[in-house]
């Protein structure tokens, strides 16, 4: 998978790079947070490993960072790395809705097994076993990237939830799917507990993949029951 470290002290950077790098992912760095921001909208990551406090040349804290991408929708799962060892801060960064919290001087043994934790449960497959892409018709979704492609010039970045949305609905071709095993499968434990979640990242993802969400060519409803994608 792609993960993006976010960090200015450059011992602690290449630290951190050659952790995800030895657990066999791709890795981007940057050492500011205001220039994350066109890297994530260019290629989304899905993983940030982001520290929060930055010299005074930058005007973005780690949490500044984190605030701007949630109030942009993104879902993408971040862990603080961070010197910020005091309660408070931690307790701000889950209230934000971090995904975890690391405070150095960390054990690499540790790094690796919270990343390792945090991709299995927010993607809830093994990189191994999740498929590159699906394609079909005028359609064709790209899992690593987070990205979908309509016809031959469209493309749309998605969530990582709106990717496991619309890919379990592709791996069923033209088949009903309930929305109890959309939930299931997409959201597993971490089901929110709204009865119109699933509704929701539907109309989401037809924003992104029809031509006239009103009228949808390929995420049909059916009605009281669930949703099928439709290859022909």
């Amino acid at each position: 998978m792609r993960i993006l470290v976010v960090e200015d002290d450059n011992f602690n950077r290449k630290m951190v790079e050659l952790l995800m790098q030895s657990m066999g992912h791709e890795v981007d760095s940057i050492d500011n947070p205001l220039g994350a921001l066109p890297l994530i909208e260019k290629r989304a990551p899905h993983l940030i490993m982001l520290d929060i406090n930055f010299d005074s040349r930058h005007t973005m804290s780690g949490f500044d960072l984190f605030q701007e991408l949630r109030n942009r929708g993104s879902e993408i799962p971040v862990i603080f790395v961070t010197s910020r060892n005091e309660l408070e801060d931690k307790l701000r960064g889950f209230d934000m809705g971090a995904d975890d919290y690391i405070t150095k001087p960390y054990a690499p043994a540790e790094v690796v097994a919270r990343v390792r934790r945090v991709l299995h449960r927010v993607y809830n497959t093994s990189i191994a076993a999740a498929p590159q892409s699906l394609k079909f018709a005028g359609i064709e979704l790209s899992v690593p990237d987070l990205s979908v492609r309509v016809g031959d010039h469209h493309v749309a970045t998605l969530t990582p939830t709106e990717m496991r949305l619309l890919m379990h609905l592709m791996q069923r071709p033209n088949q009903v799917v309930k929305r109890d095993d959309l939930l299931v499968a997409v959201w597993g434990d971490n089901y929110p507990g709204e009865s119109n979640i699933v509704d929701s990242y539907i109309r989401k993802l037809r924003l992104k993949v029809e031509d006239n969400p009103a009228k949808p060519q390929y995420i049909r409803t059916a009605r009281g029951y669930g949703y099928k994608f439709v290859t022909k």
